[in-house]
């Protein structure tokens, strides 16, 4: 079975703080066998700082409002389509992802791990600067192109043998591991039917 209406997630930032202005850096002193050293350490800017709770706030309420699952972003991948209306013509979107995704991390969806940041337009908004995000879950599962094919893989799956024994090819296929045991035309070569009256 597949699903025609996947659920959409829409929502509109303002211009998160680029990366350069994402991180900040400090020295900070500690003892080692009686000498002074110091060890740099990362820390948020004020700015992103700022942005993060903002924005993480706007979210919250979105999710409420749009009936958002976070929980239906476990262990799945999911696009993050942005559209950027930049006040200037030389800015890099590749620049603004991070502060977005660790905003809506835990809100929006479970784990950034699972989130493939796309672009899919620029604009130049001088009065209105922002990115309309549409976050929408892929098409595939694991290694598979799409959930019918898992659903025969998997039906497959549970004529063998291995089924019973939890069979570590099925799970980790699942999770987008490649096995060896997975053919071109994603067969299992490891594949043995149960014999009948068993």
């Amino acid at each position: 079975m597949v699903l025609l209406n996947k659920k959409k997630f829409r929502l509109t930032s303002p211009m998160p703080p680029s990366v350069n202005h994402y991180l900040g850096y400090r020295a900070v002193p500690k003892k080692k066998k009686g000498r002074t050293v110091y060890i740099v350490v990362p820390y948020l800017t004020k700015e992103a700082r700022d942005y993060k709770e903002m924005f993480s706030k706007y979210a919250i309420k979105q999710v409420k409002e749009q009936g958002w699952d976070i929980e239906g972003t476990r262990n799945r991948h999911y696009y993050m389509d942005c559209v950027y209306y930049f006040p200037r013509i030389d800015m890099d979107e590749q620049n603004y992802f991070k502060c977005m995704c660790d905003a809506l991390n835990g809100i929006a969806y479970i784990d950034d791990n699972f989130i493939l940041t796309r672009t899919s337009r620029i604009y130049y908004d001088t009065k209105n600067p922002r990115v309309e995000i549409e976050i929408s879950e892929v098409d595939y599962i694991g290694i598979f192109d799409s959930e019918k094919e898992l659903m025969e893989f998997e039906n497959k799956c549970k004529t063998c043998k291995r089924y019973k024994r939890n069979c570590s090819i099925l799970k980790e296929s699942k999770e987008g591991r490649i096995r060896e045991e997975i053919d071109g035309e994603k067969k299992c070569v490891k594949f043995s039917r149960i014999k009948k009256g068993r």
